[in-house]
């Protein structure tokens, strides 16, 4: 009987990290015996500044520190603990601590994304250098301690092995677990003016993406855009598009808004790890026109479900030839969904993994 501890700093509102999470934790219930969760809570009070100092001095990222790591080591030893999967690269002095402190240990890290470069591509001046210092430093500790490395696609495990000298022992890619299967595949309206659908929540690289597709590209085409995702009413829409675009904020359902869009646009150029928009755009049959971001980490030899723009000119030209010709049910994104990005899917590669962990 194996006993497992999952530790991880995503929890809470299902976001992208956060689903991504959940996916691996339910993973886990679905292989292992007993499988207990830790969360690395945000921290308040006087505790908040002595972390903070903590992360600033010795390099507690991912907001852990000492009293995380003792509530930690006394679980490992009152739930005799054999496998901890560590749900976060920040965590990697954790790692190197666990492995020092626990004989035999079997020691899991999944890499959401390679944060060091992450973390170079979002933080500007001191806090770019200490930030990028710690997290680098903590990476190569967990690939140094960890016996299995799980990374989401071949460009963190490139990157790993680049910075690391460090080879990963599974890339297991994003996955869903199937929300659409009993929903119909035909538009739920059929009245409804065409529209292009952009999905994400008010968050920096979806705010820099969407705001440039709507001032560079929108004016160029003949359709409605609808946004949805959480704040992002907080948007400024230009004067000269807003007839053409709709904004939605806090919707639980989104599956009629899938159905009816014509397709999905992804004009994300900034990030790490892979979308989860786009397994959930496959997921209901969507054609999907995005940058080379928006796709990392998907692969497919089938013409016409991936649509990869890079540049104003190329998202204006590719939409005006799709928009008379696309249907809102695309059969291959959902045959790509079950057969790749499934929860079914990936568990398979889950199994494996515990297999080779024994």
């Amino acid at each position: 009987m194996s006993n497992v501890l999952f530790i991880t700093r995503y929890y809470g509102e299902m976001l992208g990290g956060t689903m991504c999470s959940q996916r691996n934790l339910n993973s886990l219930k679905e292989i292992y015996d007993n499988v207990y969760e830790y969360r690395i809570i945000d921290k308040s009070g006087l505790r908040f500044y002595i972390s903070r100092i903590a992360q600033l001095c010795h390099g507690y990222m991912g907001g852990i520190d000492y009293k995380d790591i003792r509530c930690i080591k006394k679980l490992i030893q009152d739930l005799n603990c054999q496998i901890i999967f560590i749900d976060s690269s920040l965590l990697g002095k954790l790692v190197k601590i666990l492995h020092n402190a626990f004989k035999g240990l079997k020691i899991q890290v999944f890499f959401h994304n390679c944060e060091y470069e992450y973390i170079k591509s979002i933080y500007h001046g001191p806090k770019k250098y200490l930030y990028s210092y710690w997290t680098f430093k903590g990476e190569k500790e967990a690939c140094k301690y960890a016996n299995k490395i799980i990374v989401l696609n071949k460009r963190d495990a490139s990157l790993i092995r680049d910075h690391y000298k460090r080879n990963v022992d599974a890339c297991i890619p994003i996955s869903l677990k199937d929300q659409s299967e009993n929903t119909r595949s035909s538009p739920t309206i059929t009245n409804q003016l065409p529209y292009i659908l952009f999905v994400g929540s008010y968050f920096p690289p979806n705010v820099q993406g969407i705001k440039w597709f709507i001032e560079e590209v929108l004016p160029h085409i003949n359709i409605s855009l609808l946004i949805i995702g959480r704040q992002m009413d907080l948007l400024n829409i230009p004067f000269f598009v807003q007839h053409q675009v709709k904004i939605l904020s806090n919707i639980k359902d989104l599956t009629p808004y899938y159905q009816n869009a014509l397709c999905m646009v992804m004009p994300i150029f900034t990030g790490g790890g892979m979308k989860v928009k786009t397994a959930e755009a496959l997921m209901y049959g969507k054609t999907i026109v995005g940058t080379k971001e928006s796709f990392e980490g998907y692969e497919t030899n089938e013409a016409g479900i991936f649509i990869e723009c890079n540049s104003k000119e190329e998202f204006i030209s590719k939409i005006n030839r799709l928009l008379p010709k696309v249907q809102p049910y695309n059969l291959d994104s959902r045959k790509l969904f079950l057969e790749k990005y499934s929860f079914k899917a990936t568990l398979k590669q889950f199994k494996e993994l515990a297999l080779s962990t024994k």
